[in-house]
């Protein structure tokens, strides 16, 4: 069995990838033109790429059209399939919805600024029920997907999250990676929470979408 990132209280990615001997859910043709011959419905395939396979969790500029990370915007296929800028939120779902449990329909989503509305709270309830959620950045008109969660004890600092990124390398410069289970990842970030915000690579978190009951 490969390695769990310990520092990680949840890890869905460890569970759903790594953890989970279940089939994948089908999501129709989306994935045809990025995975013809279907490796991305092993689950474990997925989870040996994020840590052995560099070209594919962490590539260069050459290398990211045929990077084979599920939720990876820029490959070659995943471009052929989505002619619209809206691409992110919707492989953040179609991930979720293949390996991760979501349903067909369309989740609630809730502001994080609503009132008498702990969002950080409702995050780790949805994180602890085995539910990943995904996360809206207003600023950069961009989604990404929250996978796990660890306390911390730095000052200023409550709570870390586990972030899918579709942009390889963060929503800001492009190139932002962190070490996840050993290995050195643009697919994965750190979330964090500030107060009431959450942050994610300089920019707040505006809203979440989910299933866990609001």
């Amino acid at each position: 069995m490969a390695p769990r990132d310990g520092t990680w209280e949840v890890d869905l990615i460890w569970k759903y990838f790594e953890d989970t001997g279940t089939a994948v859910s089908s999501t129709e043709s989306w994935y045809k033109k990025m995975d013809p011959a279907g490796s991305l419905d092993d689950r474990k395939h997925v989870y040996k790429l994020l840590l052995d396979e560099p070209a594919h969790t962490n590539p260069s500029g050459a290398d990211l059209p045929t990077s084979m990370i599920p939720w990876n915007q820029q490959n070659d296929g995943i471009i052929k399939t989505f002619d619209t800028n809206l691409a992110c939120g919707s492989l953040v779902k179609l991930t979720f919805r293949k390996y991760m449990g979501w349903g067909r329909g369309e989740p609630l989503q809730r502001s994080v600024s609503q009132r008498g509305w702990d969002a950080v709270a409702w995050l780790i309830k949805s994180l602890k029920a085995n539910m990943p959620v995904r996360a809206h950045l207003m600023a950069k008109n961009h989604y990404v997907g929250i996978v796990g969660f660890r306390r911390l004890q730095a000052a200023g600092v409550l709570h870390e999250f586990l972030v899918i990124d579709p942009w390889a390398g963060g929503a800001k410069t492009g190139s932002t990676t962190i070490s996840y289970a050993g290995s050195t990842t643009a697919f994965l970030g750190i979330a964090r929470q500030a107060g009431t915000k959450i942050m994610y690579d300089g920019y707040e978190i505006t809203a979440l979408e989910g299933y866990y009951p609001f």
